[in-house]
């Protein structure tokens, strides 16, 4: 068995879609503006290492505990629609590719569940793997990093069958994916920023995929 593993935000679609879902919210009247700023400064924050990225997370989605549950999920999947469309046109060709081939195609993010199972519905994806957060949005397991690497492992403990890890392929954009990506044979980086290009030191194909406009 060959796995294609692919990260989600910066490299299916452009930015943080976590962002993303705190704006939609805020048009939805579910946050005010001044909840918003909060949450930025807990973002500059983890940015520069002062606060967890996990904790920065949880202190975003923490808004999630004033709605009922009908609300929640009205809210996850009208935000699931959207991002849907803003998924890169090359991944979605490279996914299906993938499954035409055999392939088990892991969709592997550090974006939270509550969303992205639904956005892993309208994809042609076997598994999820994503962040996991309790009722009230803190998330309990930040899936980003070594992290991803941990996740995708336990993951490989659960098949009934041995994946080759060694002709497998995997799509990542960012450092924080690189020691998921060296796991891999087959690795490529998806429009990478300059950190990223830096660490990869010229090791992992670069690929540029093109964002919806």
């Amino acid at each position: 068995m060959t796995l294609a593993v692919f990260d989600f935000d910066g490299t299916m679609i452009r930015g943080d879609s976590i962002v993303s879902y705190l704006w939609f919210a805020r048009k939805k009247g579910l946050l005010s503006l001044s909840y918003l700023v909060r949450a930025g400064l807990f973002g500059a924050l983890s940015q520069a290492g002062i606060v967890s990225r996990q904790r920065a997370k949880s202190a975003a989605l923490s808004f999630r505990k004033t709605l009922s549950e009908a609300q929640k999920t009205a809210l996850d999947q009208a935000f699931a629609k959207p991002l849907l469309k803003q998924i890169r046109p090359e991944a979605l060709s490279a996914m299906k590719d993938h499954r035409r081939r055999g392939d088990l195609v892991v969709l592997l993010s550090a974006s939270t569940d509550h969303y992205m199972r639904y956005v892993a519905q309208g994809l042609p994806v076997d598994r999820l793997i994503c962040s996991q957060t309790d009722e009230n949005g803190r998330v309990l397991r930040n899936v980003r990093g070594e992290e991803k690497v941990m996740a995708l492992r336990e993951l490989l403990d659960e098949l009934p069958e041995e994946a080759d890890l060694s002709l497998s392929t995997g799509y990542g954009d960012s450092a924080s994916d690189l020691p998921l990506l060296r796991l891999l044979g087959r690795p490529y980086l998806v429009n990478p920023g300059r950190k990223a290009r830096h660490k990869a030191a010229g090791q992992i194909p670069i690929l540029s995929w093109k964002d919806i406009s």
